[in-house]
Formats: structure tokens, C-alpha cells, sequence
């Protein structure tokens, strides 16, 4: 076990009396020391199907070279407190509520960690400030009663979200949510083409190293003052976002390259490539943050309009400029 001191704010912790002077208390948020091992997604799909296909437990275990225990953890029926379906479940049966939970899985893709085994299993948000209210949103999208969660301030990451839920945890880690961010990919095959747009605004949305909802700035810019639009993740997710923007959107002018030294990668796109991005991700945005209300604004002001002439282009060619 392992404990990280932060501070936390007394009112921010569900089931905590605050004293009334909103200050601070150092606390230790504890998880496990143990990483869970990360298993390809692709290959526990393949273990759903074989399944499907008549396969019993330990022929799956034998072709695919794993324990049988493991094998049997991942065909464990999901419990009713999960609302978010498998990848395999999703592909079979298409939930209703299935672009709110493909905006989660961006959402979660682009700011979340899953530390623990077992009942320790955790996951972790690293969120803006502002958008405690969309974490419990999340809450009520994703888990079927009560959800056991509070935030914390840490000197590394910020404000951070700690969802304490082993079947939530245990789903995500089969979409491909890990520990390590450079790590983490959801195959973007398992999501119907109709659906990426919800997975690109969440992706958006949750990210904390990038604007227009990350990076330095203290604030959200305007649509109309895009300089530039720019994902950062792992190499195989941030090479398969690209990818798949050029073909449904157009959006070919992205450059990439190494972000950081935690071994990401980020694609960066040009102005009107970035308002071709946004205008594709918000055409309709079931679930979105607060502090997107701009985006969320703008690009309903201007659905229809999907003939390649954006809103004010001069306006953005003028900015990328300077």
C-alpha cells in the first residue's frame, strides 16, 4: 500500500463535515502499490468471442497463453452497478445510451489513470478546477446507484477525482485505460464511426495539457480565435485520432511529433484544420463540460453549414499569423 499527501478541501469530500471556514486538511489518499498488469484490449475481446464461439475457459486460457483464473476474471458477467458496456458487448448489441458512453471513454481516455487490483481498483481524474459537477455527471452516467469518490489537490497533478468503483474500474481497463498514460489506448476500431465525434469531444474535453480546455490558459478561448488545435496522448491513440480526422473530416494539415517526457505523443493541426475538428466533434454534443458552453454555442448557431467555408476564416488565417 502506498499513501500521497494532499491537501483537501473539507467541503469537496462527500461524507465529511466541514467546519464552515473552507480551509484545507491534509489527508492521505490511499492506493495500491501494485499496478495491475495491462492485457491488450484487442486480445480480451478476442476472449469474449472465443467464448461466443463455444470455447471453454481453459482452451481460451491455452490460446491465448494466459492464466485461467485471468481468463475467467475477464468473462465474469459485469456487474448491475456498471452501466458502461464491454467493447464486445457494445459491438453486439448498441446500447441507446451509447454516445454518452463513448464521450465518457474520451473523457476518461484523455485524463484518467486506473491504479489497484481488485478492490483497491481506482480510477483517477486528473480534471480542471471546474469541473467537479461533470465528474458527478460521470457518476450517474456510469455507475448504477451509489458511487463512493472525492477530490483532492495534488502538487503534481493538480485537482484530481479518485472514483472508487472495482466494476467501473475493471470495464475501463477492458476499453484500455491503464496506469500509465503512454500506455492507455482505446482501439478506436472498437468505437462505430458513427460515434467517434462523441469520443473526439470527450477526448477534447478531458484533456489537461492541451487547449482549447488545457494547457496553461486560464481561461476557454472563443471559437472564433482558434490558433491552433492540438491532442496529446499515446502514440498509438494520438496516431489513430489523426488518421481517422483526415478521412471524416478533412482535417489533413496535423503535425506530429513527441510531447513531454512521459513518452506521449501530440498531433498538431492548423486553424481551419482545428475548426474543422471542433465543428465535427460539437455537431452534437450530448454530454459536454460547463466551460465549453462557447463551443457548444457556436457550432449549434452554425450546424448545416458543412460546406468547407467556416465562420469567419479571414478572421482565423489573421491569428495564425501573428
Amino acid at each position: 500500500m502506498i499513501a500521497t499527501t494532499i491537501a483537501m478541501p473539507l467541503r469537496s469530500c462527500p461524507g465529511r463535515r466541514a467546519p464552515g471556514d473552507g480551509r484545507c486538511y491534509t489527508v492521505e489518499v490511499r492506493l495500491s502499490s501494485r499496478i495491475r498488469p495491462r492485457h491488450d484490449p484487442k486480445t480480451i475481446y478476442n476472449i469474449h468471442a472465443d467464448q461466443a464461439a463455444g470455447l471453454t475457459p481453459s482452451e481460451i486460457a491455452a490460446k491465448h497463453d494466459l492464466p485461467t483464473t485471468t481468463v475467467l476474471g475477464f468473462l465474469r458477467s459485469p456487474a448491475e452497478t456498471c452501466a458502461l458496456v464491454s467493447p464486445y458487448g457494445f459491438q453486439r448489441v448498441r446500447p441507446t445510451t451509447g454516445p454518452v458512453q463513448v464521450y465518457w471513454l474520451g473523457f476518461i481516455a484523455a485524463s484518467g489513470r486506473i491504479f489497484g487490483e481488485n478492490h483497491l481498483c481506482t480510477l483517477v481524474l486528473a480534471i480542471h478546477p471546474e469541473d467537479a459537477t461533470h465528474v458527478q455527471t460521470l457518476l450517474q452516467d456510469l455507475i448504477v446507484g451509489r458511487a463512493a469518490y472525492e477530490f483532492a489537490d495534488s502538487n503534481l497533478h493538480g485537482r484530481q477525482a479518485y472514483v472508487r468503483d472495482r466494476q467501473l474500474a475493471e470495464m475501463l481497463l477492458q476499453w484500455g485505460i491503464s496506469a500509465a498514460p503512454e500506455e492507455g489506448s482505446v482501439p478506436l476500431e472498437f468505437i462505430p464511426d458513427a460515434l467517434i465525434p462523441d469520443f473526439v469531444r470527450g477526448y477534447l474535453e478531458g484533456s489537461r495539457h492541451s487547449p482549447p480546455f488545457g494547457g496553461t490558459r486560464h481561461q476557454v478561448p472563443s471559437p472564433r480565435w482558434l490558433h491552433s488545435l492540438v491532442l496529446v496522448g499515446p502514440a498509438r491513440l494520438v496516431d489513430g485520432l489523426n488518421r481517422v480526422l483526415q478521412s471524416a473530416c478533412g482535417a489533413r494539415g496535423g503535425v506530429v511529433g513527441p510531447f513531454g517526457r512521459l513518452g506521449l505523443e501530440q498531433v498538431v493541426f492548423p486553424p481551419e484544420d482545428g475548426f474543422r475538428i471542433l465543428e465535427y466533434a460539437y455537431r452534437r454534443p450530448i454530454r459536454s463540460i460547463s466551460r465549453a458552453a462557447k463551443f457548444v454555442a457556436w457550432f449549434g448557431q452554425h450546424e448545416g453549414r458543412r460546406s468547407g467555408k467556416f465562420p469567419g476564416p479571414s478572421v482565423l488565417k489573421i491569428r495564425a499569423a501573428k
